[in-house]
């Protein structure tokens, strides 16, 4: 096989971990920590105080706490006053805080003991959290270079005099072992706390971008699926209207001089054919259903106009069935910010299933009110009902009760479970009470904007 027939490797895709609102997360998340440090650092200077009086500079501590209270203060005041809409920038927040909490960790460690306080520890968490922060593996040892020229800056400026040393143990010396000690112990300890943090973090991200390349590609499959079954839905759909407009053109020009069995199977077929039709709908709106980035978007419509057009447009199926529909639709004198298409796909399924499952002779009642920030639509009919045992499955693809089926063979079971999504999408609400014989009352609800 040649070089140019050899398959290329396949390429590994890199995702990011963040949004720039999942960032912003982080941010507040290192806001709040930085509170709850702020809180046990000021604890810790009263105690201090307390048990070794006149060993530290209060006033300078002091300053140092409230400067971190006050910045603090600054990343809330930004946080609330800038959405999050650029990630970069939201990266580089997180930056300034840790380098500037270094700073002030720094300057903590210098007024409260230097190399004899074993608090310059701390260093740690803002290196772990680094890791688990920083996408880029180069950024958490950027952190830990960061800590450590504060720290190693920090030491020996106060050995060569430069600083001065506050102690907090009466005869401590600060010799060079000691320094030697404490800055290698430290150097090692925040360095191998890098790399954990990275291995750690970096198999994370490998393990997350390879389930979120699977997705994609499953998404990118049902898709194109769907496409694919949305075209052969529409191609069914034309052959059957033609046979069934053909039926009803006999029916009306010749069905005085068909004998009575034509006749019946004529209109056999015709039902058959308005079945499938049905079906046809219900599972053209399931893949419109599955692929949301193609539903339209929201407008202002008037719900009230908007609903009195949908029943209408399914009135000749009540009439074809001898069932009268009985409608008491509120007023509304404002347009509301609606999702036609969805809204559509909801309240017609749910009048036609109500004509569809209610006899003939029967009623269909729709009711509505409406509020400045609800809407509610009601429908009740007096059709066959839903079984307890079957109202619990009523919202799954591809459930019909038995008594649905006794009453029509044909059909898909797609129709409530397509409603339940659209109205989930809708942030709306859905409820059911029915009784086997008496007929079925659904209730919706949809907030409105």
């Amino acid at each position: 096989m040649s070089d140019k027939q050899r398959p290329s490797p396949a390429r590994t895709i890199e995702y990011s971990f963040y949004t720039p609102r999942s960032l912003r997360r982080k941010n507040l998340w290192l806001i709040r920590l930085r509170w709850i440090a702020t809180t046990i650092t000021f604890s810790l200077v009263l105690l201090a105080h307390y048990l070794i009086p006149g060993k530290q500079p209060l006033p300078q501590l002091f300053f140092t706490v409230a400067a971190l209270i006050l910045i603090n203060l600054l990343y809330t005041w930004y946080h609330v006053r800038h959405v999050p809409s650029d990630l970069k920038k939201e990266m580089v927040f997180v930056r300034v805080q840790i380098v500037i909490d270094l700073f002030l960790l720094t300057s903590l460690i210098h007024y409260s003991g230097g190399i004899e306080n074993p608090f310059y520890l701390f260093y740690i968490f803002h290196i772990i959290i680094a890791s688990t922060i920083f996408e880029q593996k180069s950024e958490p040892f950027i952190v830990t270079i960061v800590a450590v020229v504060f720290f190693s800056t920090l030491i020996f400026s106060e050995y060569y005099g430069l600083l001065p040393h506050y102690h907090i143990f009466v005869g401590t010396s600060y010799s060079p072992l000691s320094v030697f000690v404490s800055l290698g112990v430290f150097y090692v300890t925040t360095f191998v706390s890098a790399y954990l943090g990275v291995t750690l973090v970096s198999r994370h991200v490998k393990v997350k971008n390879l389930i979120t390349e699977k997705n994609r590609q499953l998404e990118e499959s049902a898709r194109s699926k769907m496409k694919l079954f949305r075209f052969i839905s529409h191609e069914l759909k034309s052959p059957i209207i033609a046979v069934q407009s053909s039926i009803n053109v006999v029916l009306d020009v010749l069905g005085e001089s068909l004998t009575d069995q034509s006749k019946d199977l004529l209109i056999r077929a015709r039902n058959r054919a308005i079945q499938m039709l049905n079906i046809i709908k219900e599972l053209l709106e399931l893949s419109y259903e599955r692929i949301q980035d193609e539903v339209i978007e929201s407008e202002l419509v008037n719900p009230c106009d908007f609903l009195v057009g949908l029943i209408e447009n399914e009135r000749p199926k009540a009439q074809a069935k001898n069932i009268e529909i009985i409608q008491s639709i509120c007023a509304c004198d404002n347009k509301k910010r609606l999702n036609r298409f969805i809204l559509d796909k909801i309240f017609s399924n749910l009048i036609s299933n109500a004509i569809r499952y209610t006899p003939s002779g029967g009623q269909v009642t729709i009711t509505t009110s409406l509020t400045d920030h609800r809407w509610m639509f009601r429908i009740a009919d007096t059709g066959i009902g839903i079984a307890s045992e079957d109202m619990e499955h009523i919202f799954e693809e591809f459930y019909r009760g038995k008594n649905a089926r006794e009453f029509e063979a044909v059909g898909t079971g797609l129709g409530m479970s397509i409603v339940k999504k659209f109205v989930d999408q809708l942030e709306g609400e859905i409820s059911v009470e029915s009784e086997p014989g008496k007929g079925t009352t659904v209730t919706v609800n949809i907030p409105l904007k």
